[in-house]
Parts: C-alpha cells; sequence; structure tokens
C-alpha cells in the first residue's frame, strides 16, 4: 500500500511518509473478517428461521432468480418490473452467482461482504490523510462499529448496501486523483439507486473547486443527466408512473414544500424539529464523536440525503435502524478524518481518534442490533418448535406452482415465475403503482396454493374465510395452514 499515496490538493496537508504497521493491517483484515462473518452468520441463522420477508427481501431474491433464468424481472410480489421500483443495476454482477448457488442466502453474504470490505477504503483514507496506519485502522473499526450499519444488515436486504463501499472507493480515487477509477466508482455509485445522482453532483462540485474543475464539472453534468434520465425515462418506461416516492415530500409536495420555506420558515423548523428526527442526527453523528461538523466542506456532500430523510414525511427515512443512511455513512467517516486532520499535532490526532474509537463503542453498545449491545435485535430462531412444520408444508408445494404466501414463507418460495404476498392477489396490498389497492387482481383465479399461518389478523383472515370454500386443506399442523385449488 506504501505506493499508493495520493496527490492531495488540500493546502496544508501533512506529506510526512507512513511507515507500513503490519499491526494496523492486521487488526483492519481481522475486523473485516469478523464483520462479515458475524453478521453472515446472524443473517442467515434469521432467514433459516423464518425472519426475512417479502418486502424487501424476497422481492430482490425473486428478481435475481428471474434474471438467472433469463426471464423479465417482473416481481409478482410487489407487482412492479424490479428496475421499475428502483434503478438498482448494480444487482446485475449477481445474476452469474445465481448460476452456480440459486439461493436466497447469496444475498446476505453479499450484503454483508459489501459493508464490511468498505472498512478497506476507510482505513486508506484514513491512512494517507492522517500518516499513520493504526490511526486509520482504528477509523476503519470505528466505522464498522457504528450502530446505524449494523441495523441496516439486519434490516433484511437492500441494494443501498453498495453505495457504502462504493462511495468511500469513489473518495480515496478522488484524493489520489485516480480519475479512471473515479470515474467507475461512481459510475458503479449511480447504478445503485435514483437517488444517488444529487450526491454525486454535489461531489463533483467539492471535486472542481478542490481538486480538478474538468473532472468535477463532468461528474457533475453526467449526474444529473442520469437522474434526469432515471426519473423521466427509465423508471417510466418501466413502470408507467415514474417515481413511486413523491407521496414523502412534505407540505403537498415540491412547490409546497419550496412555498413553506420562503413564506413560513417558522412552520418548516417545526416540522424539523418534530418527532424523531434531531434524535436521529444525534445517533448517526455521536458515534464519530460529532467530529465530522469540523469538516463542513466535506459533510456538505452529504446534504442532500441528509436533507431527504429529514424532510421525508416517511418516519423509517430518519430512523437509524433502517437503511437510509448509506450515503451519509460514508461522509461522515471521511469528514472525521478530515476533521481529525485539521490536527498538526500527531498527540491531539492520537486523542481525537481514541476519542472516536470510544464514542463508536459506547454507542454501539447502547444502539446497536448485535447480540453484545444493550437492546439486540430480534433473530429468528432456526431450532424454533414451529419450523419444522413450515418446512413440511413448503415441501409439499410443487416448484412451478403459483402460490401465495404469508410474508414470513414468502423468501422461501419466491424461486418462481408467480409468488404473492397473501392476501394478494385476493386484495392488493402494495401493489404496482397502488392504483388497484383493496381490489381483487385478475390473477387470483390463477392460484394453485395458498399458505399461511393457522391463526391471522382480522383482514387477512376475511380473505382466507371468503376463498377458503375454492381449496382443499393440504396440511394444517403447527399453526401452519396449506391448502390447494380443488380440481374441476
Amino acid at each position: 500500500m506504501d505506493d499508493l499515496r495520493p496527490v492531495t490538493a488540500d493546502p496544508g496537508d501533512d506529506l510526512r511518509p507512513v511507515t507500513s504497521d503490519p499491526v494496523a493491517r492486521a487488526l483492519v483484515v481481522a475486523a473485516i473478517v469478523l464483520y462479515v462473518g458475524l453478521y453472515s452468520m446472524w443473517t442467515i441463522r434469521n432467514h433459516n428461521g423464518f425472519g426475512t420477508y417479502a418486502f424487501d427481501f424476497g422481492i430482490y431474491d425473486q428478481g435475481l432468480w428471474l434474471l438467472s433464468r433469463f426471464e423479465r424481472p417482473f416481481i409478482t410480489i410487489m407487482g412492479r418490473h424490479l428496475f421499475g421500483d428502483h434503478t438498482s443495476f448494480i444487482l446485475l454482477p449477481l445474476v452469474p452467482v445465481y448460476w452456480v448457488l440459486p439461493s436466497a442466502k447469496v444475498l446476505l453474504v453479499a450484503q454483508a461482504g459489501a459493508l464490511g470490505i468498505a472498512a478497506v477504503p476507510a482505513f486508506l483514507i484514513g491512512r494517507e490523510k492522517l500518516r499513520n496506519e493504526m490511526l486509520g485502522a482504528l477509523i476503519a473499526v470505528a466505522y464498522l462499529l457504528h450502530p446505524a450499519l449494523g441495523w441496516t444488515n439486519f434490516e433484511q436486504f437492500h441494494p443501498d448496501v453498495f453505495e457504502v463501499p462504493l462511495l468511500l472507493f469513489a473518495f480515496w480515487f478522488m484524493l489520489g486523483h485516480r480519475w479512471v477509477w473515479f470515474a467507475v466508482s461512481a459510475g458503479a455509485l449511480l447504478l445503485v439507486k435514483e437517488d444517488v445522482a444529487p450526491l454525486v453532483f454535489v461531489l463533483g462540485i467539492y471535486i472542481a473547486v478542490r481538486h480538478d474543475r474538468r473532472v468535477g464539472l463532468l461528474t457533475s453534468a453526467l449526474a444529473a443527466a442520469y437522474f434526469a434520465a432515471a426519473l423521466w425515462w427509465i423508471l417510466p418506461s418501466l413502470n408507467g408512473v415514474g417515481t413511486l416516492n413523491a407521496w414523502r415530500i412534505p407540505f403537498g409536495g415540491p412547490g409546497g414544500l419550496v412555498r413553506t420555506t420562503f413564506t413560513e420558515p417558522g412552520q418548516l423548523v417545526d416540522y424539523l424539529f418534530d418527532g424523531h428526527r434531531p434524535w436521529y442526527v444525534w445517533q448517526m453523528f455521536v458515534p464519530f464523536a460529532g467530529l465530522s461538523l469540523l469538516a463542513p466542506g466535506v459533510l456538505v456532500i452529504a446534504a442532500f440525503p441528509l436533507a431527504s430523510n429529514l424532510l421525508s414525511t416517511f418516519s423509517y427515512q430518519y430512523d437509524m435502524r433502517y437503511h437510509y443512511g448509506t450515503l451519509i455513512l460514508p461522509v461522515l467517516v471521511v469528514s472525521t478524518i478530515f476533521a481529525v486532520a485539521r490536527a498538526r499535532s500527531t498527540g491531539v490526532r492520537h486523542v481525537l481518534v481514541g476519542v472516536v474509537v470510544c464514542a463508536s463503542l459506547t454507542s454501539a453498545y447502547l444502539w446497536g442490533p448485535t447480540p453484545l449491545s444493550r437492546h439486540p435485535v430480534g433473530i429468528a430462531d432456526p431450532g424454533s418448535s414451529t419450523v419444522p412444520y413450515v418446512k413440511r408444508a413448503l415441501a409439499m408445494i410443487p416448484d412451478d406452482a403459483v402460490v401465495s404466501a404469508q410474508y414470513a414463507f414468502v423468501p422461501h418460495l419466491d424461486h418462481r415465475e408467480r409468488i404473492y404476498m397473501f392476501p394478494n392477489p385476493w386484495r392488493a396490498q402494495y401493489w404496482g403503482t397502488f392504483t388497484q389497492e383493496g381490489q381483487q387482481l385478475p390473477e387470483a383465479d390463477d392460484v394453485e396454493y395458498v399458505m399461511v399461518p393457522s391463526v391471522l389478523d382480522q383482514e387477512p383472515k376475511a380473505v382466507f374465510d371468503r376463498i377458503r370454500g375454492e381449496f382443499d386443506t393440504v396440511y394444517d399442523d403447527g399453526g401452519v395452514t396449506l391448502v390447494r385449488r380443488r380440481g374441476p
């Protein structure tokens, strides 16, 4: 790694040589292996215990399975084209893996691997800016301990996780002026999701101001062009309407938000301080001891995703336990490193990084999801007494049957062309572009098997009771009911 010293453009950068530190490198490798191993183990165990759900795990598993069979990825779980939901073309490299290993567990290992390997660019950036490999290694460990990272890893599966390593690698290549590799990283980053483009646009402005004007302006222009193409061409061509998240903009939409900002700013301020929004900011910043605030020039790169989360009417976006911080977290890492680098004294840098490590350890215990934290996430138990009954019922369903199943059963049945999340398709829920909610869909007559818990909530029970006469009971034991459509 000694030949990877970047050509920095920041005035006053510390350019002292960096001495190789085998202990620091071993620490980074060990931390990554431990992270990937533990989170893969925990999430696979959760999946085996039927703790993964149709949304948002089964969606991607069915999509990749269909693509691996060279089928159109129309996801019957949600009634939309896979890439009409979000432009997550970054998933395509996983398709060949499904040729060899067609398992939902591929997604869980890929997710843990992506979040874990992001510690490498975090270490490299810390190493170069702080001129000390151990300090870089400790920053990488602090990143892995951030509670938002752990919660994201436990939250089913989302392509957004690939934003974390790609953005950190883009920062690393930017600092070294390795523009070809930067373009590769930034290009792949844009393919994760349509809402990445505004961040890349701001990153381009940062590059134009601090590093290379031509590269920066080109980056911003391409990001803007891709954003426009995604919103006004790709998504509409695949789902017929464009973005499906406009309802999350407060005050009646973009126009209402702009109007409120200028005519009633107090109302906007009250809105931003309402609910858990301030607590969300606190939980995101405190694990790095709030030092990222001392590097506002870097922190501003995350302005759009942070503002988007805080302004959203959808509470998941300003809750650390969900995946909406994947663009913010890498910027917090880098801005923290830049803040520490402002201290010219080596001793002060050691103290600041020590404070960051202490803050990350404390936050991981207080707010993290792992079994070692104060309030660990529930991991489904594959050894539960109900699991054998569920497996017996699953084994009775033919591989090519059209099935409607309860959300926890769907990820174990979605390697087929048509699988619905009950009560779909008899009562549309979270379906398509939401114009048919509550209606019976034409596909209802095609369903051959229905698998649900024996005890259902009121609404799904009403649907099941209504259709029960069309089906014969195949299996009813251990809290699991499986019925098959009665033949002519």
